[in-house]
């Protein structure tokens, strides 16, 4: 994949290219020697989180440009056969970049990766022969069967929530649930929480996750005491029963 990469990053103004899986872990990158890994993976973080914040009003994005100060950032979604959750591949580009011909060599690259993603996750590459892939860690296994079993819309579709199957993952940016179901719900609640707070939403949910699941993994036998710390949120009390009555059948 960095080879695929490497294209992108060839062209003039771009000054790195990174694939980031959903969680916010870099997958692959290629960078001017100025971006370390340790730089790109904190921005790879806060490329996921701006996502989720998309998410909200807008679950199925296919591309985001943002600009700043001396240059851009552009954003892919990327889905690949056998991968549950997408990738987002991301630009770091100045001034220089021409946008016509990076649209076409991003779509080119995106194929490229989709049949590289799909080969990793089955164990082959191209012509039909397999390869010896890494053993995933305990954590990883359990996180792919378990939403291996679960429909492709909870598995595609939601918010990022880091943590996911792993009751010991709970940290500073994530959350941990008990099952691709609870990750569905709190995405639910999530954005019906954000038509009144607005993209502060999800970080109003792991709050709350935290408060009152403190010491074990999120399910939905907490929705109703968690239902009930979201609200305190909202500041108009019509709005806080409405949320209440919106959100406690889930």
């Amino acid at each position: 994949m960095e080879a695929i990469l490497q294209t992108l990053q060839d062209i003039e103004g771009v000054h790195g290219v990174l694939l980031v899986d959903a969680s916010g872990q870099l997958v692959a990158h290629g960078a001017r020697s100025t971006y370390d890994a340790d730089l790109l993976q904190q921005v790879s973080r806060t490329i996921v989180t701006a996502i989720d914040a998309v998410k909200l009003g807008q679950e199925d994005w296919e591309s985001i440009t943002t600009y700043f100060s001396d240059g851009k950032l552009l954003l892919r979604t990327l889905t690949a056969p056998g991968v549950p959750l997408p990738h987002t591949l991301a630009l770091i580009a100045d001034s220089r970049l021409n946008p016509s011909f990076a649209t076409v060599a991003i779509r080119v690259a995106l194929a490229k990766l989709k049949t590289a993603l799909a080969a990793r996750a089955t164990g082959t590459v191209p012509g039909g022969s397999s390869v010896a892939l890494p053993k995933p860690s305990p954590v990883a296994t359990q996180s792919f069967s378990q939403v291996k079993g679960q429909s492709a819309e909870v598995a595609n579709s939601g918010l990022s929530w880091s943590g996911f199957g792993d009751p010991l993952a709970s940290s500073s940016s994530g959350v941990a649930v008990a099952d691709p179901n609870s990750s569905a719900l709190l995405t639910a609640l999530t954005k019906t929480l954000a038509r009144n707070v607005g993209p502060m939403a999800k970080l109003f949910v792991k709050e709350a996750v935290r408060k009152v699941c403190p010491d074990r993994p999120f399910s939905r036998d907490s929705l109703e005491l968690l239902v009930t710390e979201l609200a305190k949120n909202i500041e108009k009390p019509a709005d806080a029963a409405s949320f209440r009555k919106n959100v406690i059948g889930l």
